[in-house]
């Protein structure tokens, strides 16, 4: 069975499942009859006709306890409801439902484990184009859900990824082959080029459409391009991601800016089938106050772009970055190397409470930046014509509003300065102004995955629009936008290709080979960590802090992988 065939039974088994959902109103078991699913039918249709039995065998009148009858009758409905929903569904493992895009983690690790490093690589792949990014700057929340966490430290997950995308793509691995000419190719205009809409790409051409992405900028990757300092993420890394999707057959045009240089409409006369609107959430968030860079100030997604186009020099003196997440963290050590000689991060949120990943941060306090919790700024001090730091607020506790924004509580009189001659602002970022039209309505596809349909009620289009990924959910990972384009693609080819989608058939004979229960050993209570450059040596240049594991460490956490998806 090739990877067509896999997407389109993947597809296939959705809309069955949606089918099979609403049969099971009509009456429960029905919907579980449609998908095949006979012995959970029978069981689930005998408890209506057994219920009413029972209760006319001891009828004496009607009594209180007739109502409790109906609530059964509902709760009844309610779980084939639920259970038609769900459909065969093998039991995964902590890791494999922690994934935004749902990877096979315990499968891939085990090939590792039996020598099958490009097998690994494919498997990846089939729910995740991004593996030498996601190898590198993932949040790895599969790695906190890890049984081996009741074991002294969880598998390296990330570090496992990032090692077969090292190993994969210097054999040259190359993408699996296409599918025929025989089958339907709808055309697919992409409009952005970051995780999402690559890896909507990936996934349209994997099932045979001609895919054009278009970007505002000069090359392909988004944030992961022009957001990712090098010292996390080289940026021959990343062409290796893309080249493994350009190989599909996807098409790119750089420099194209929608709403600018082309519409939907163009798109329309230009012949194509169906759009999609991936253009991520690259508008900054600005303080009030806040001046331009002339004054000293910066947001963090142009200090971050301009650093990897090569066009920030230099700069020197005391940087404050003001923001707790991640990118303030990048912005930071980035900073530190540009040759600032004073850095810090000032945050509403404690030291505890940072939103940024807790080993970024302690990356980067032992590079030398320092951090000012629970500091919110009252307003920023400029001084003959640029900026000298800014008067801040002690903060005692943070609340969210009720449209989910931060409303900090500060300390009265705790005013104190703090000096600066650079502000880098790094509190967030979302959709521009132009990403969707304003026209446009939301029809939800798959909200799990932030899928929406695009319904224009002046019918200023005709071409079938879609949306997805940070623009319509706000800012996120890349394996989120990633999963997000995945889940897009396979609803746009659903409805282009609706008759194609209905005959896929799929028996799925794999399983996983039984291995034995092994008991833990000493050694495997030890986890592997992939050497890295000490931080006096990497606060002043940007090569790539962490390497890759070698074969034997790669090698011995595949070993301690659990293989708890074969005994849960």
């Amino acid at each position: 069975m090739d990877q067509r065939d896999r997407l389109l039974w993947e597809i296939n088994r959705a809309r069955i499942r949606r089918i099979a959902t609403k049969l099971s109103l009509v009456f429960p078991g029905v919907g579980h009859f449609y998908c095949g699913r006979f012995l959970q039918g029978a069981f689930w249709a005998s408890l209506i006709p057994l219920s009413i039995g029972l209760t006319f065998s001891i009828w004496q009148g009607p009594s209180g306890g007739h109502a409790i009858l109906l609530l059964a009758f509902a709760l009844i409905y309610y779980l084939a409801w639920v259970d038609a929903g769900r459909g065969f569904r093998e039991t995964a493992a902590p890791c494999q439902d922690a994934c935004p895009s749902h990877i096979n983690v315990p499968d891939y690790i085990a090939l590792v484990r039996l020598g099958r490093p490009l097998e690994a690589l494919a498997l990846v792949h089939d729910k995740l184009p991004f593996a030498a990014f996601c190898g590198r700057g993932c949040p790895h929340p599969c790695e906190q859900v890890c049984v081996r966490n009741e074991f002294n430290a969880p598998i390296s997950i990330m570090a496992i990824k990032r090692y077969l995308a090292d190993i994969g793509y210097a054999a040259g691995v190359s993408p699996s082959p296409g599918a025929g000419g025989s089958i339907p190719s709808p055309g697919v205009a992409i409009i952005g080029a970051g995780p999402a809409g690559l890896s909507a790409a990936d996934t349209l051409a994997r099932l045979g459409c001609r895919v054009t992405v278009l970007d505002a900028n000069a090359e392909p990757g988004g944030m992961m391009r022009y957001g990712a300092p090098g010292f996390r993420f080289p940026r021959d890394a990343g062409l290796c991601d893309l080249r493994i999707i350009l190989a599909r057959g996807v098409l790119f045009r750089g420099n194209e800016r929608f709403g600018r240089d082309f519409t939907l409409a163009d798109l329309g006369r230009e012949g194509f089938d169906a759009v999609l609107l991936a253009v991520g959430a690259d508008e900054p968030i600005r303080l009030p106050g806040a001046g331009g860079e002339k004054e000293g100030f910066l947001d963090a997604l142009t200090f971050l772009s301009r650093l990897a186009r090569g066009e920030l020099h230099p700069i020197g003196g005391r940087v404050v970055v003001i923001g707790g997440g991640d990118v303030a963290v990048d912005v930071a050590r980035c900073a530190l190397r540009l040759g600032a000689q004073d850095v810090k991060i000032a945050c509403l949120e404690s030291r505890e409470a940072m939103p940024a990943s807790p080993w970024e941060v302690e990356d980067a306090v032992a590079e030398g930046v320092g951090i000012l919790p629970s500091t919110a700024v009252k307003k920023f001090l400029v001084r003959q014509g640029r900026v000298a730091g800014f008067e801040a607020l002690r903060v005692d506790r943070i609340e969210f509003g009720e449209k989910g924004g931060i409303v900090p509580h500060t300390v009265p009189g705790s005013e104190f300065e703090v000096g600066a001659d650079w502000i880098v602002m790094a509190i967030g970022s979302g959709p521009g102004k132009e990403s969707i039209p304003a026209s446009a309505e939301r029809k939800a596809l798959d909200p799990g995955h932030h899928v929406y349909r695009l319904i224009f009620r002046e019918k200023e289009t005709r071409i079938p629009a879609y949306a997805c990924g940070d623009c319509v959910r706000g800012p996120g990972t890349v394996v989120e936008a990633s999963a997000s384009g995945r889940a897009a693609a396979l609803n746009i080819y659903e409805h282009l290709c609706v008759q194609e989608v209905r005959k896929a058939r799929f028996v799925d004979n794999f399983r996983r080979a039984g291995e034995p229960q092994l008991p833990d050993r000493p050694e495997w209570r030890v986890r592997s960590e992939a050497p890295r450059l000490p931080p006096e040596e990497r606060r002043r240049t940007f090569q790539e802090v962490e390497k890759r594991l070698t074969d034997e460490d790669a090698h011995h956490e595949a070993e301690r992988c659990a293989r708890c998806n074969l005994w849960l």
